[in-house]
């Protein structure tokens, strides 16, 4: 089963990765094939296998040997080691499901904002109606969700516009906005803010770190990729050890 798991994980990172490339580019991720991002000639399926290719091909592309990005068997090791997790602390199916439909829409998320400040709005859909689907399938009261995912949004909204206003300065984009909606709905409100404060943290540190580097204080930092991390990071951390943040 852990063969299994591994090369259904290993695939599915490889599509990741297509949607990671394309999406912000607004490109289809059905047409055309896998294709080579430096010299556009199309991959042959046995240089497209993923991790292996990548280790046979020493990093190097086949057609123009131009240096493969890490990211791509990172993310494909990523998307093996969630659905081997997902398999032994997830119990029900259909949650199992859940959780691998989201943690991929977040890993997808985490590199497509930190790369080009973009949090795709049709991941964000996806993993909204997937939440839906599983809840309403379980018969699980959905309310609470969707006060949840209505009020955590509109307070950020509201504190978005009002940063803007008092210190002509963006603190987050509508992309953002959307993220921790979608997260309070799927975990909950003090999930989404204890994730929010997590990553505001990530992110303090991060803007830190490039503003003594490049000896600037006006930098432009991925709050999706920190939120998307923290958000994967915080459910496997409390399906691992059963630690439970409910209040009531």
């Amino acid at each position: 089963m852990l063969d299994f798991l591994i090369v259904i994980g290993l695939i599915f990172g490889s599509f990741l990765n297509v949607l990671i490339y394309r999406l912000p580019r607004n490109l289809s991720v059905i047409y055309p094939p896998s294709f080579c991002p430096h010299c556009n000639k199309n991959i042959l399926w046995y240089f497209n296998i993923p991790l292996f290719s990548f280790l046979f091909l020493k990093g190097n592309s086949f057609c123009c040997k131009t240096k493969i990005s890490i990211r791509y068997p990172i993310v494909e090791i990523l998307s093996a080691l969630l659905w081997i997790w997902s398999y032994y602390y997830i119990d029900i199916i259909s949650y199992q499901i859940l959780f691998l439909i989201i943690s991929s829409c977040l890993l997808v998320i985490i590199f497509t904002d930190f790369t080009h400040f973009i949090v795709p709005l049709e991941l964000n859909i996806i993993m909204f109606i997937s939440s839906i689907i599983v809840y309403i399938y379980n018969s699980q009261n959905i309310e609470d969700s969707i006060y949840s995912m209505f009020f955590l949004s509109l307070y950020f909204l509201v504190l978005m516009f009002l940063i803007g206003f008092l210190f002509k300065k963006e603190s987050m984009g509508y992309g953002d906005i959307i993220l921790i909606g979608v997260i309070s709905f799927w975990l909950g409100w003090v999930d989404a803010l204890i994730i929010v404060f997590l990553s505001s943290i990530i992110s303090l540190i991060h803007w830190i770190i490039l503003s003594i580097k490049i000896k600037k204080t006006d930098i432009k930092l991925p709050f999706g990729s920190s939120i998307s991390f923290v958000s994967i990071f915080l459910y496997i951390i409390k399906e691992t050890f059963q630690i439970s943040t409910n209040l009531f």
